[in-house]
């Protein structure tokens, strides 16, 4: 044994809570990072698998192989990592929070639940026909552990083949405690880098936590402090298609890292008011009836 690492809590990146009210919607997701011209070029996320660590995700319709057709559903693989109250694993790896369906829209979505003449506008994913693996390591409160997460990590690295995980999304993180080259999680996500897999985390909601510095500086969270993945800040598309207009949410995190002072995040991406799926009676929807 070289070194000892608490098994750290950690949780759920979703949008910030402002004043009571947690903002989950909006009208603008895939235009500002100009996501229809390549579609146009026929990249679609067709053969690709992405693997959603996070708190599950449920087969809503717009997970469907095709549009109009929900008997298929392009969620190929579930594991759930979530230990119960009596520390066993059930193997049932649906989403009871709502975050992991709401990103998981956000990846893939093909836009079936707003298509059609009651509809004024489509809402599609990145990746509309890329194919999900639902590792779930969160639990009905969007909390979850580094152990879980590591366990999840592993077993998106052993599916790699079988399904072509191109992609591992990480929608959730933890206060930074050590140096990346010592945190388990992110010496996990650097074994997915080096297996081939592009490992994305969100930077982290503490833009506004003055307490490192006046600005927020410092506020990157793990594992968006590995140099290895990329780490996707939030910005603020004030619900236009077009970036001119554009400003980074005030709450995302910023960097540079706490202790290594990595330059993060890496980009950033629509991550306010942005629209996605929920599957009615979720823990999110429910608390944010209004969105």
């Amino acid at each position: 044994i070289n070194y000892i690492s608490v098994d750290r809590p950690l949780a759920a990146r979703q949008s910030v809570t402002i004043g009571g009210t947690t903002l989950t919607n909006a009208e603008y997701t895939t235009e500002p990072i100009n996501a229809p011209q390549v579609w146009a070029q026929g990249y679609d996320g067709t053969g690709i698998g992405i693997a959603v660590i996070d708190s599950g995700i449920n087969n809503v319709s717009d997970l469907s192989v095709k549009p109009g057709q929900p008997g298929g559903t392009r969620i190929v693989y579930n594991q759930n990592f979530v230990l119960d109250q009596n520390g066993n694993i059930s193997p049932n790896a649906n989403d009871v929070y709502g975050h992991g369906t709401h990103v998981a829209g956000l990846a893939a979505g093909n836009g079936e639940k707003s298509t059609g003449k009651h509809f004024f506008r489509t809402f599609f994913g990145s990746a509309p026909n890329a194919n999900l693996i639902n590792l779930r390591v969160l639990d009905g409160t969007g909390a979850g552990s580094d152990s879980e997460v590591i366990a999840a990590i592993e077993q998106a690295i052993a599916l790699k083949s079988q399904y072509n995980i191109r992609i591992i999304n990480l929608s959730l993180g933890r206060p930074i405690w050590e140096s990346y080259t010592l945190d388990p999680l992110c010496q996990a996500a650097e074994q997915a880098y080096r297996a081939g897999i592009v490992v994305v985390v969100a930077a982290g909601n503490d833009g506004r936590d003055l307490n490192a510095s006046p600005e927020g500086y410092g506020t990157i969270e793990a594992p968006g402090n590995d140099p290895y993945v990329i780490t996707v800040g939030a910005m603020n598309t004030r619900q236009t298609p077009g970036i001119s207009d554009d400003i980074i949410a005030s709450y995302s995190s910023k960097g540079p890292s706490f202790i290594d002072h990595v330059a993060k995040p890496d980009v950033v991406a629509p991550g306010n008011l942005v629209t996605s799926l929920d599957f009615g009676g979720d823990v999110l929807a429910s608390q944010n009836p209004s969105f």
